[in-house]
C-alpha cells in the first residue's frame, strides 16, 4: 500500500485506527453499562414489590390469607397495565393481579437471565400479552408449612426503548466523532509536516552553483533544527571540497600551462631553421628539465587525488618501522644531496613502530627531507631525529637553509603556495600539502619553526603502534 510509505499516511493510519478502536470500545462499554443500569433498576423495583407481597401473607384459623387491598387499586388493577403478579401456594393459584386478563399468559415462561440459588430467586425475560418484553422475578420459599411461588413482572417496553434510543444515538455520534476527529487529525498532521515540505523545497533549490546557501536553523519544529544544522555542516564540507577541487583544477592548469608553453616555444624555434648541434642540445636539455618538473607536478597531483579519495584507509594500516621509512626516504634523496653538497644525517638509532601506511609515511618524510636538501645552503646540513614521548613519536627534520619568513608559515601547507624566496626554483608547491594530509590521515600533527637565513625545523607527531 502506497500510503504506508508516507509519513503522513502512516501517522494518519495509526491515529485513525487508534481513535476508531477507542471510540468503538467506549461506545460498546457505555451501551452495556446503560443497559445494565436500566435493567438493574427494574430488578430492584421487582424485588421491592415481591417483598411487599410476601409481607402481606399471613395465617388465620389455619388458613393462608393475603391482604392485597393495598395494591389492588394501584398499577395492578388495570388490564394489561404492564405490571403483573401471581401467587401460588403448593402449586395452586392463590392470588393474581387483575391486569392478567388472559389465562394463557404464563409469567414463568421465557428464558432465565439470572438466578440466585441461595435466595431461590430467578429472573426471566418473557413476552407479555401485548407482545411487549416482560421482566419477571420468581421467588420460591416455604412458610407456615406450605410452599409458595411469587411471580412479579413488569413490562420493560419503555426501558428497552430507552436502550434502543441510546444505541441509535451511539451509532450516529460515534461515526460522526470518528470522522470529525480524523479530519482534525489529518489537518494537524498536515500542518505538523508542512515544515518538512518547506525543508525539502529549500534543499531542492541548492545546486553545485549555490552551495553557499544555508538552511535556517530556527524552524517551526524543534526536531528539524538539528537536522538543518547537520545539513548545513554537510553543505560547508561539500563547498570546501568543490572549492578545493576547483582551485586544484585552476592551479594545475596554470602550473601546466607554463611548461607546456616553454616546450612548444622551443619546438617552434627549432623547427623554423636548421640549428647547430649545441643549440639542439641546449633546447632538449631545457625541454628535459621542464618535462621533469611536469612529471613531478603530475605525480604530486596523483598523490593528492589518492589522498582525497581515501587512500589512507584502515585496510592499508599495519605496523610500520619508522627506521625503515627514514632509511628508504634517505636512499631516494641521496643523489640530490650529493649533487647539492648537502650532508644528511640521522641522529637517532633506535627503532619505533607506527600504525599506518608505510609507503605514505615514507612519501611524507621524503618530501620533508627533499625540501630540506633543495632549499639548503651549499655544504649545508640536514638532521633527522626522533624521540618517543607520552605514547607518541616526535620526528624532527632540521636544516641549515634559507628559512621561511613569518608571513609565509601559515600558508606553506596550502596547495600550490610557494613563497617569494623559492618561486623561481624547481618545485610544484604541493609537497607540504601532501605531507600535511598524510600526517593528519595518521591522526598526527605537523608544525614548523624557522628563522630566515638560519634554517627550518619541521616537527611531526604520530601515535605509536598499540602492539
Amino acid at each position: 500500500m502506497i500510503w504506508l510509505k508516507s509519513i503522513k499516511g502512516r501517522l494518519f493510519g495509526w491515529s485513525f485506527s487508534f481513535i476508531a478502536t477507542m471510540l468503538l470500545a467506549m461506545g460498546v462499554f457505555l451501551y452495556n453499562e446503560v443497559e445494565e443500569i436500566i435493567l438493574e433498576s427494574v430488578d430492584k423495583a421487582l424485588h421491592s414489590k415481591e417483598q411487599l407481597i410476601t409481607g402481606l401473607l399471613h395465617e388465620e384459623n389455619n388458613n393462608i390469607e393475603i391482604e392485597l387491598s393495598e395494591i389492588m387499586l394501584g398499577e395492578y388493577s388495570l388490564p394489561r397495565s404492564g405490571h403483573y403478579y401471581k401467587v401460588l401456594m403448593n402449586g395452586l393459584l392463590l392470588a393474581a393481579s387483575p391486569s392478567i386478563v388472559e389465562d394463557d399468559f404464563d409469567l414463568a415462561s421465557g428464558s432465565i437471565v439470572s438466578s440466585d440459588a441461595e435466595k431461590s430467586q430467578e429472573i426471566y425475560m418473557a413476552t407479555g400479552p401485548d407482545k411487549e418484553p416482560i421482566r419477571t422475578l420468581h421467588h420460591s420459599f416455604r412458610t407456615y408449612g406450605r410452599s409458595f411461588d411469587i411471580f412479579v413482572a413488569e413490562s420493560i417496553r419503555e426501558h428497552v426503548g430507552m436502550i434502543h434510543t441510546f444505541r441509535n444515538f451511539l451509532m450516529i455520534i460515534i461515526p460522526a466523532s470518528i470522522l470529525i476527529v480524523c479530519l482534525v487529525n489529518r489537518w494537524i498532521i498536515t500542518r505538523s509536516l508542512l515544515p518538512l515540505d518547506v525543508f525539502a523545497t529549500s534543499i531542492s533549490k541548492i545546486t553545485h552553483r549555490s552551495l553557499d546557501n544555508r538552511l535556517g536553523v530556527k524552524t517551526e519544529v524543534q526536531e528539524l533544527d538539528g537536522l538543518a544544522e547537520s545539513f548545513n555542516d554537510m553543505l560547508s564540507r561539500l563547498q570546501r571540497a568543490f572549492e578545493s577541487e576547483r582551485r586544484l583544477v585552476s592551479d594545475a592548469s596554470h602550473e601546466l600551462k607554463t611548461p607546456v608553453s616553454v616546450i612548444k616555444a622551443h619546438c617552434d624555434v627549432l623547427l623554423l631553421n636548421d640549428r647547430s648541434k649545441e643549440e639542439y642540445r641546449e633546447a632538449l636539455m631545457t625541454i628535459q628539465d621542464v618535462s621533469a618538473n611536469m612529471g613531478r607536478l603530475i605525480n604530486d597531483l596523483l598523490s593528492l587525488a589518492r589522498l582525497d579519495a581515501g587512500a589512507l584507509s584502515t585496510s592499508t594500516s599495519r605496523d610500520v618501522s619508522l627506521k625503515t621509512c627514514i632509511h628508504n626516504a634517505l636512499r631516494l634523496v641521496q643523489p640530490l644531496a650529493e649533487q647539492r653538497a648537502v650532508s644528511v644525517r640521522v641522529s637517532s638509532s633506535n627503532d619505533l613502530l607506527l600504525q599506518g601506511d608505510g609507503d605514505r609515511l615514507t612519501e611524507a618524510l621524503l618530501n620533508l627531507i627533499e625540501n630540506a636538501v633543495r632549499y639548503n645552503k651549499e655544504n649545508g646540513v640536514v638532521d633527522v631525529s626522533y624521540i618517543q614521548k607520552n605514547g607518541a613519536v616526535h620526528v624532527m627534520v632540521s636544516d641549515t637553509g634559507i628559512g621561511i619568513a613569518e608571513e609565509d608559515r601559515n600558508r606553506i601547507f596550502d596547495r600550490f603556495y610557494r613563497s617569494d624566496a623559492v618561486r623561481n626554483s624547481d618545485g610544484t608547491g604541493l609537497g607540504l600539502n601532501i605531507v600535511k594530509l598524510i600526517v593528519e590521515g595518521h591522526h598526527g600533527t605537523i608544525m614548523v619553526d624557522s628563522t630566515v637565513g638560519q634554517g627550518s625545523r619541521f616537527s611531526i607527531t604520530l601515535p605509536l603502534s598499540a602492539s
